[in-house]
This record gives C-alpha cells, sequence and structure tokens, in this order.
C-alpha cells in the first residue's frame, strides 16, 4: 500500500511535512460557488482565505503544484508559470455561461522534462478527453457520494501528463479520492488531506478498491 489519507485541515497537516517532500502537489480546491459541502462553506470570501493559507504551503512542499479552478477562480490565484487545460467534447454540466466544455490547471514550477511523447501521451498545454469525463449528471454513483468530485478520466489523465510513475504526489484536498484512486491505478505514491471525515472515508475506501484491483491484476 503506498497511499495514505490524513484526516484534518489541509493548512495545519501541510505545515507539519518537510519542504519539497513530494514531487508534485495535483489537487482540486472548491470553488466559491455555494456548493453544499459536508465540512466547509463554499463562500467567494471563503476560498480567498483559503487560497491565500494554502498556496504557500503547498509550493513549500510540493516541487510542482498544480490546481485545478474554474474559469472565473483563476484570478483569485497567484501568477501561474504556465497554464494547461482539459477539454471534452460533450458534457454533462449546464454553468451560469453554457454548458461547460473546459476546465483550466494553474502550473507552477517546470513541465516534465522532454519533448514530444511522455510517459505514452503527447507534452502539449491540452489535455482532450472524449464523451465529457463524467461531469455533471454522466457522474457514477459512487462520485455522486461527493458534493463536486472529479471524473476519473480527467484525474488519470492530469495524473499521467504531469507524473512520473513512482513519484510521490499529494492532494491537499482529498475529497472523493479522484487524485489517489489515479495514483494507485497509475504507479504513484499518494498521500490525501480531506478535512471531512466522511469524504475521507469515501477516499480510503475508493483506493482501498483500486489497489485490490491493481493487485489482481498483477501476475503471480
Amino acid at each position: 500500500m503506498n497511499y495514505r489519507i490524513i484526516h484534518g485541515d489541509c493548512v495545519d497537516a501541510m505545515r507539519q511535512m518537510e519542504a519539497g517532500s513530494v514531487a508534485s502537489v495535483i489537487t482540486d480546491p472548491p470553488y466559491g460557488l455555494d456548493f453544499p459541502y459536508l465540512s466547509y462553506r463554499d463562500t467567494r470570501d471563503n476560498l480567498t482565505g483559503l487560497i491565500a493559507a494554502f498556496m504557500p504551503e503547498a509550493r513549500r512542499v510540493g516541487d510542482r503544484v498544480f490546481v485545478l479552478c474554474g474559469p472565473t477562480q483563476i484570478g483569485l490565484y497567484p501568477q501561474p508559470d504556465w497554464v494547461l487545460n482539459v477539454t471534452w467534447n460533450t458534457t454533462g454540466s449546464f454553468g451560469k455561461y453554457g454548458f461547460n466544455q473546459w476546465t483550466p490547471v494553474l502550473c507552477y514550477g517546470k513541465d516534465m522534462k522532454g519533448i514530444g511523447s511522455i510517459n505514452g501521451v503527447l507534452k502539449s498545454d491540452t489535455i482532450r478527453i472524449s464523451g465529457g469525463g463524467g461531469v455533471g449528471f454522466a457522474r457514477t454513483d459512487m462520485e455522486k457520494q461527493h458534493t463536486c468530485p472529479k471524473p476519473m478520466t480527467i484525474m488519470r489523465a492530469i495524473v499521467q501528463r504531469l507524473t512520473s510513475p513512482g513519484s510521490s504526489v499529494l492532494d491537499p484536498f482529498c475529497g472523493s479520492g479522484s487524485t489517489g484512486v489515479a495514483c494507485v491505478e497509475m504507479g504513484r505514491a499518494f498521500i490525501g488531506i480531506e478535512i471531512d471525515e466522511t469524504y475521507a472515508a469515501l477516499s480510503r475506501s475508493r483506493m482501498q478498491e483500486a489497489q485490490r484491483v491493481v493487485e489482481t491484476a498483477v501476475p503471480a
């Protein structure tokens, strides 16, 4: 088992970690859109304070930091070094300005070394996913146990594009555990931090199942 879930406040937990202790931070923080999270009030003001508190710690702990956010949240974050975007051709999500078919990833730190195909995918600033990526009403019943889970199609693609096999990944907003599941499936070490006990338990359950599937698939 090469994963760990910490139940607690992410800022407090990261302060206990050494600088540069993980290769990458990949996370999907709240969006400040009044989503009904169990242990957090999702207001724009609370998000602004949360960003100010967690981003310095994330950049201290991780050699590189990748933050998924909505288009209307980009300006709340520190200036990124570069921006990746994930797009899909159909959607199960309707937002304020119409159907949502992309999400930005704010990137702090250097990209993967090399050009062309890296880790089996094109080294591009755009990740294209077919079929909507399990967004909105296309989510599975299990994913719907969390208020706003990131689809596995998106998280698998991001982990493959931005990390190397065997490297370490931290998600300070672990939520339903999609980042962790992708890491377990793709051979990355994972640490997740989640403030809500119910969501933390969901993450552990999903990663245990992912680990079981991986171990079953490996020939004896």
